[in-house]
């Protein structure tokens, strides 16, 4: 039923000419918080495993005026069980069918890299290789909480790659230069 229903919600948006932008990532790396900051909406975002069950759609308008259609998702975790991946399909459909897909990452966690690794590895379950698909973008998200170090180097990383952004979800810092480049 529920497969069902996401279907004809995507027929429905597939009327309207906006592309998607589905936020993906691991559990707890800021998605629903950056989906609260670029919408102006109030979802449940807390530090919690799937804080995030069904996800959640608004447009957006970006600095050119198009508009864009955000979609937070369930967070990801590591060894996630096949029959877990099997009832958060309808869900992860959204990601499927995105134009373009945001992997929200907690640059400030010690295991960021790991739990990147976790994260492309579900996508490619899904058909989605990290790798090659040049519509993922990589938000190195949390910025807010490195050390002043850390910090030059994740912007110095920034610079030299052009799939990647580095923000703040909270305070907003690297959201514009995030929108454009998903313009």
């Amino acid at each position: 039923r529920i497969t069902k229903t996401r279907r004809l919600h995507r027929d429905n948006r597939a009327r309207v000419p906006w592309p998607v932008c589905a936020l993906v990532g691991y559990t707890n790396a800021g998605k629903s918080t950056l989906f609260n900051h670029l919408t102006g909406e109030n979802i449940f975002a807390e530090d919690m495993l799937f804080a995030t069950l069904d996800p959640t759609m608004r447009a957006v308008s970006l600095p050119n005026g198009q508009k864009v259609i955000f979609s937070d998702t369930v967070g990801f975790i590591s060894d996630l069980p096949p029959t877990l991946i099997a009832a958060f399909r309808s869900t992860l459909e959204e990601v499927v069918c995105a134009d373009i897909i945001l992997h929200i990452r907690d640059i400030s966690n010690p295991d960021t890299e790991s739990q990147n690794d976790d994260v492309e590895l579900v996508l490619d379950e899904m058909g989605i290789n990290a790798t090659t698909n040049n519509h993922i973008i990589d938000v190195l998200n949390k910025i807010d909480c490195l050390d002043p170090s850390s910090r030059i180097r994740i912007n110095n990383r920034v610079l030299r790659n052009n799939n990647e952004v580095a923000i703040s979800s909270v305070t907003g810092e690297g959201v514009a230069s995030m929108l454009n480049t998903i313009k």
